[in-house]
Protein backbone atom coordinates (compact mmCIF):
# COMPACT_ATOMS: atom_id res chain seq x y z
CA UNK A 1 0.00 0.00 0.00
CA UNK A 2 1.88 3.03 -1.37
CA UNK A 3 1.35 6.38 0.62
CA UNK A 4 2.68 9.58 -0.58
CA UNK A 5 5.93 9.94 -0.02
CA UNK A 6 6.35 6.19 -1.11
CA UNK A 7 4.46 6.81 -4.82
CA UNK A 8 6.81 9.99 -5.32
CA UNK A 9 9.73 7.82 -4.70
CA UNK A 10 8.74 5.41 -7.30
CA UNK A 11 7.71 7.97 -9.77
CA UNK A 12 11.04 9.45 -9.45
CA UNK A 13 12.93 5.98 -10.89
CA UNK A 14 14.34 4.84 -7.68
CA UNK A 15 14.11 1.80 -6.24
CA UNK A 16 12.60 3.29 -3.07
CA UNK A 17 10.59 2.40 0.17
CA UNK A 18 8.79 -0.88 -0.07
CA UNK A 19 5.28 -0.97 -2.17
CA UNK A 20 2.60 -3.70 -0.82
CA UNK A 21 -0.79 -5.19 -1.86
CA UNK A 22 -1.05 -5.29 1.68
CA UNK A 23 -3.43 -5.21 3.94
CA UNK A 24 -5.57 -2.70 1.69
CA UNK A 25 -8.11 -5.21 -0.38
CA UNK A 26 -6.98 -2.64 -3.57
CA UNK A 27 -4.29 -3.26 -5.42
CA UNK A 28 -1.52 -1.37 -5.61
CA UNK A 29 -0.90 0.13 -8.92
CA UNK A 30 3.15 -0.27 -8.40
CA UNK A 31 4.72 -3.65 -9.60
CA UNK A 32 7.58 -5.11 -8.14
CA UNK A 33 11.01 -3.65 -9.37
CA UNK A 34 13.13 -5.49 -12.02
CA UNK A 35 14.79 -8.45 -9.81
CA UNK A 36 13.57 -8.01 -6.77
CA UNK A 37 11.78 -10.98 -4.81
CA UNK A 38 9.11 -9.81 -2.37
CA UNK A 39 6.99 -11.76 0.18
CA UNK A 40 4.18 -10.24 1.52
CA UNK A 41 2.27 -12.34 4.37
CA UNK A 42 0.05 -12.18 7.43
CA UNK A 43 -3.17 -13.98 9.53
CA UNK A 44 -6.30 -12.92 9.21
CA UNK A 45 -9.85 -13.25 11.22
CA UNK A 46 -13.43 -12.81 9.91
CA UNK A 47 -17.09 -13.37 11.36
CA UNK A 48 -20.03 -12.87 9.89
CA UNK A 49 -23.31 -13.45 11.73
CA UNK A 50 -26.93 -13.80 10.12
CA UNK A 51 -29.67 -11.77 10.76
CA UNK A 52 -33.57 -12.97 11.08
CA UNK A 53 -33.98 -12.22 7.50
CA UNK A 54 -31.20 -14.11 5.91
CA UNK A 55 -31.16 -17.12 8.52
CA UNK A 56 -34.94 -17.93 7.37
CA UNK A 57 -33.61 -17.51 3.34
CA UNK A 58 -30.68 -19.92 4.36
CA UNK A 59 -32.47 -22.22 6.34
CA UNK A 60 -30.41 -21.13 9.72
CA UNK A 61 -31.10 -20.46 12.95
CA UNK A 62 -30.77 -16.59 13.90
CA UNK A 63 -28.15 -16.98 16.45
CA UNK A 64 -25.58 -18.84 13.44
CA UNK A 65 -22.56 -17.13 13.33
CA UNK A 66 -19.56 -18.55 10.87
CA UNK A 67 -15.98 -17.68 11.73
CA UNK A 68 -12.36 -17.80 9.44
CA UNK A 69 -9.14 -17.52 10.80
CA UNK A 70 -6.82 -17.46 8.22
CA UNK A 71 -3.17 -18.54 9.13
CA UNK A 72 -0.90 -17.59 6.99
CA UNK A 73 -1.58 -16.07 3.38
CA UNK A 74 1.23 -15.72 1.68
CA UNK A 75 1.96 -14.06 -1.48
CA UNK A 76 5.19 -14.03 -3.41
CA UNK A 77 5.86 -11.32 -6.18
CA UNK A 78 9.13 -10.85 -8.24
CA UNK A 79 9.91 -8.04 -11.17
CA UNK A 80 10.65 -10.16 -14.11
CA UNK A 81 10.85 -6.69 -15.74
CA UNK A 82 10.61 -2.99 -15.41
CA UNK A 83 6.93 -3.28 -16.20
CA UNK A 84 6.06 -6.97 -15.37
CA UNK A 85 6.18 -8.95 -12.48
CA UNK A 86 4.62 -12.22 -11.86
CA UNK A 87 2.68 -13.09 -8.51
CA UNK A 88 1.93 -16.42 -6.83
CA UNK A 89 -0.47 -16.98 -3.43
CA UNK A 90 -1.40 -19.25 -1.16
CA UNK A 91 -3.25 -19.02 2.24
CA UNK A 92 -3.95 -21.69 4.86
CA UNK A 93 -7.01 -21.41 7.09
CA UNK A 94 -9.97 -22.99 8.69
CA UNK A 95 -13.33 -22.39 9.95
CA UNK A 96 -15.96 -23.48 12.61
CA UNK A 97 -19.53 -22.76 13.26
CA UNK A 98 -21.05 -20.73 16.38
CA UNK A 99 -24.81 -21.47 17.56
CA UNK A 100 -25.76 -19.38 20.44
CA UNK A 101 -22.05 -18.62 21.84
CA UNK A 102 -20.61 -22.41 21.30
CA UNK A 103 -18.80 -24.05 18.82
CA UNK A 104 -20.82 -26.48 17.09
CA UNK A 105 -18.40 -27.54 14.24
CA UNK A 106 -14.81 -26.80 13.31
CA UNK A 107 -13.31 -27.57 9.82
CA UNK A 108 -10.21 -29.18 9.30
CA UNK A 109 -6.92 -26.86 8.32
CA UNK A 110 -7.06 -26.61 4.78
CA UNK A 111 -5.61 -24.79 1.70
CA UNK A 112 -7.66 -22.24 0.02
CA UNK A 113 -7.35 -21.76 -4.10
CA UNK A 114 -4.45 -21.27 -5.07
CA UNK A 115 -3.82 -17.76 -7.38
CA UNK A 116 -0.94 -17.39 -10.43
CA UNK A 117 -0.54 -14.82 -12.07
CA UNK A 118 0.98 -11.61 -13.10
CA UNK A 119 0.94 -7.42 -13.05
CA UNK A 120 2.10 -5.32 -15.86
CA UNK A 121 2.25 -1.67 -15.73
CA UNK A 122 0.44 0.46 -18.25
CA UNK A 123 1.24 3.81 -17.23
CA UNK A 124 3.33 6.22 -14.91
CA UNK A 125 1.90 8.80 -12.95
CA UNK A 126 1.79 12.01 -14.72
CA UNK A 127 -0.48 14.99 -13.63
CA UNK A 128 -3.64 13.78 -13.50
CA UNK A 129 -2.85 10.57 -15.19
CA UNK A 130 -3.03 7.77 -12.81
CA UNK A 131 -0.52 4.92 -12.30
CA UNK A 132 -2.10 2.57 -13.77
CA UNK A 133 -1.59 -0.94 -13.61
CA UNK A 134 -3.17 -4.41 -14.87
CA UNK A 135 -3.64 -7.53 -13.02
CA UNK A 136 -4.38 -10.87 -14.15
CA UNK A 137 -4.42 -14.21 -12.27
CA UNK A 138 -5.51 -17.81 -12.42
CA UNK A 139 -7.70 -19.05 -9.41
CA UNK A 140 -7.26 -22.72 -9.37
CA UNK A 141 -7.53 -25.61 -7.02
CA UNK A 142 -4.24 -26.71 -6.81
CA UNK A 143 -5.10 -27.89 -3.22
CA UNK A 144 -8.82 -26.92 -2.65
CA UNK A 145 -11.01 -29.75 -4.11
CA UNK A 146 -14.07 -28.19 -3.23
CA UNK A 147 -14.28 -25.04 -5.40
CA UNK A 148 -16.27 -26.35 -8.37
CA UNK A 149 -14.48 -24.32 -11.38
CA UNK A 150 -11.54 -21.86 -11.98
CA UNK A 151 -11.64 -18.72 -11.96
CA UNK A 152 -9.91 -15.70 -14.14
CA UNK A 153 -8.94 -12.63 -11.54
CA UNK A 154 -8.84 -9.49 -13.51
CA UNK A 155 -8.19 -5.48 -12.04
CA UNK A 156 -7.36 -2.38 -13.45
CA UNK A 157 -5.13 -0.76 -10.43
CA UNK A 158 -4.90 3.06 -10.35
CA UNK A 159 -3.52 5.69 -7.70
CA UNK A 160 -2.82 9.14 -7.77
CA UNK A 161 -0.03 11.35 -5.49
CA UNK A 162 -2.16 13.91 -3.62
CA UNK A 163 0.31 15.71 -1.91
CA UNK A 164 3.63 14.42 -0.47
CA UNK A 165 1.60 12.69 2.42
CA UNK A 166 -1.44 11.50 0.82
CA UNK A 167 -2.16 9.27 -1.85
CA UNK A 168 -5.67 8.10 -3.55
CA UNK A 169 -5.90 4.46 -4.66
CA UNK A 170 -8.51 2.92 -6.50
CA UNK A 171 -9.67 -0.31 -8.92
CA UNK A 172 -12.01 -1.74 -10.51
CA UNK A 173 -12.54 -5.89 -11.76
CA UNK A 174 -13.89 -9.28 -10.53
CA UNK A 175 -14.18 -12.83 -11.28
CA UNK A 176 -14.40 -14.30 -14.64
CA UNK A 177 -15.85 -18.24 -14.68
CA UNK A 178 -14.04 -20.44 -17.06
CA UNK A 179 -16.80 -22.69 -17.24
CA UNK A 180 -20.19 -20.80 -16.33
CA UNK A 181 -22.15 -18.35 -13.73
CA UNK A 182 -22.13 -15.08 -13.31
CA UNK A 183 -19.37 -12.13 -13.57
CA UNK A 184 -19.61 -9.76 -10.84
CA UNK A 185 -18.15 -6.57 -10.54
CA UNK A 186 -15.73 -5.55 -7.32
CA UNK A 187 -14.62 -2.15 -6.96
CA UNK A 188 -12.19 -0.39 -4.14
CA UNK A 189 -11.22 2.63 -3.02
CA UNK A 190 -8.73 3.78 -0.45
CA UNK A 191 -6.85 6.89 0.75
CA UNK A 192 -3.56 6.52 2.43
CA UNK A 193 -1.73 9.10 4.49
CA UNK A 194 1.69 9.13 6.11
CA UNK A 195 1.20 10.76 9.08
CA UNK A 196 5.17 10.07 10.07
CA UNK A 197 8.04 9.23 8.33
CA UNK A 198 7.99 5.82 9.03
CA UNK A 199 3.71 5.32 9.67
CA UNK A 200 0.98 5.18 7.61
CA UNK A 201 -2.66 5.68 7.74
CA UNK A 202 -5.65 4.04 5.70
CA UNK A 203 -9.53 4.14 5.11
CA UNK A 204 -10.79 1.93 2.19
CA UNK A 205 -14.48 1.43 0.89
CA UNK A 206 -14.96 -1.92 -0.74
CA UNK A 207 -17.61 -3.75 -2.49
CA UNK A 208 -19.04 -6.32 -4.72
CA UNK A 209 -21.93 -5.95 -7.35
CA UNK A 210 -23.31 -9.04 -8.75
CA UNK A 211 -26.67 -10.09 -10.03
CA UNK A 212 -27.23 -13.39 -8.21
CA UNK A 213 -26.50 -12.30 -4.94
CA UNK A 214 -26.73 -9.13 -2.51
CA UNK A 215 -24.64 -6.50 -2.95
CA UNK A 216 -22.36 -5.83 -0.47
CA UNK A 217 -20.65 -2.78 0.54
CA UNK A 218 -17.68 -2.82 3.31
CA UNK A 219 -15.35 -0.08 4.88
CA UNK A 220 -12.01 -1.26 6.43
CA UNK A 221 -9.02 0.79 8.11
CA UNK A 222 -5.31 0.34 9.56
CA UNK A 223 -2.07 1.29 9.80
CA UNK A 224 1.38 0.27 8.56
CA UNK A 225 5.10 0.76 9.94
CA UNK A 226 8.24 1.13 7.64
CA UNK A 227 10.80 -0.96 9.51
CA UNK A 228 13.37 0.04 6.92
CA UNK A 229 12.87 0.28 3.06
CA UNK A 230 12.76 -3.02 2.64
CA UNK A 231 10.66 -4.40 6.19
CA UNK A 232 6.91 -3.21 6.14
CA UNK A 233 4.12 -4.16 9.10
CA UNK A 234 0.55 -3.41 9.29
CA UNK A 235 -2.51 -3.97 11.05
CA UNK A 236 -6.40 -3.33 9.92
CA UNK A 237 -9.90 -4.11 10.58
CA UNK A 238 -13.17 -3.81 9.31
CA UNK A 239 -16.61 -4.35 8.65
CA UNK A 240 -19.60 -4.82 6.32
CA UNK A 241 -21.75 -1.39 5.79
CA UNK A 242 -24.93 -3.03 4.11
CA UNK A 243 -25.94 -5.56 6.98
CA UNK A 244 -27.01 -7.94 4.12
CA UNK A 245 -24.72 -10.88 4.98
CA UNK A 246 -25.46 -10.90 8.54
CA UNK A 247 -25.52 -8.56 12.08
CA UNK A 248 -22.09 -8.27 12.44
CA UNK A 249 -19.55 -8.25 10.06
CA UNK A 250 -16.43 -7.78 11.39
CA UNK A 251 -12.58 -8.54 10.00
CA UNK A 252 -9.41 -8.02 11.55
CA UNK A 253 -5.43 -8.84 10.44
CA UNK A 254 -2.07 -8.29 10.85
CA UNK A 255 0.84 -8.78 8.56
CA UNK A 256 4.27 -8.29 7.17
CA UNK A 257 5.88 -7.33 3.93
CA UNK A 258 10.02 -8.01 2.91
CA UNK A 259 11.62 -7.11 -0.24
CA UNK A 260 14.89 -8.67 -1.04
CA UNK A 261 16.90 -6.74 -3.97
CA UNK A 262 18.74 -8.24 -6.82
CA UNK A 263 22.55 -7.69 -5.93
Amino acid sequence: MPNGVFAQEANEGSVGALITDRPTQTYSSFVVPKGAFQIESGIGYSRAAFSNSIANVVNLPEDYASENFTLNFLQLRYGLSDNVELRLAQNVYFNRIKFDGDVINRSDVQFAPTWIGAKFNILNEDGFVPQTSFLAEYVTDVFDEDMGQDLLNLRLNFSNTLSEKLTLGYGLGGFVPTKNGPFYLEYSVVGSYAFQPNWGAFLELFGTLRNDWVNTHNVDMGITYLVNNNLQLDAYTGFDLTNNLGEIDFIFGLGFSTRILKK
